[in-house]
């Protein structure tokens, strides 16, 4: 499997969730304060790694069927490019590894 078969399929754009007269009205609450629609999307701790911004280098390397679905999946439910979770995955299941070696150097 390439990593051109983990790329994100593209979300056909959908309807936005709001009216321009909601719009208007939220634009209205939010010069008071109390905004109820549209707001500012925080980023989450997750979506703010450093990892992201380091050069990326293309690999290639073989998933079995079930582990390729079981990515799809993860990928359809998280919104998450493959490529993203298959990163996130490696550096999570690295960290036990690297602490067990921080503790041996003691």
């Amino acid at each position: 499997m390439a990593l051109t078969d983990l790329k994100k399929k593209s979300q056909p754009h959908g309807k936005s969730g709001f009216t321009a007269d909601e719009f208007i009205d939220d634009a209205n609450n939010y010069a008071m304060g109390m905004p109820r629609i549209v707001s500012l999307r925080l980023p989450d701790a997750d979506d703010t790694d450093d990892t992201t911004r380091l050069p990326m280098r293309h690999a290639t390397f073989t998933l079995s069927q079930e582990a390729i679905d079981a990515l799809n999946e993860l990928s359809q439910a998280t919104g998450e490019a493959k490529s993203k979770l298959i990163r996130k995955l490696i550096l999570q299941a690295s960290k036990p590894v690297k602490r067990q070696l921080a503790r041996k150097k003691k």
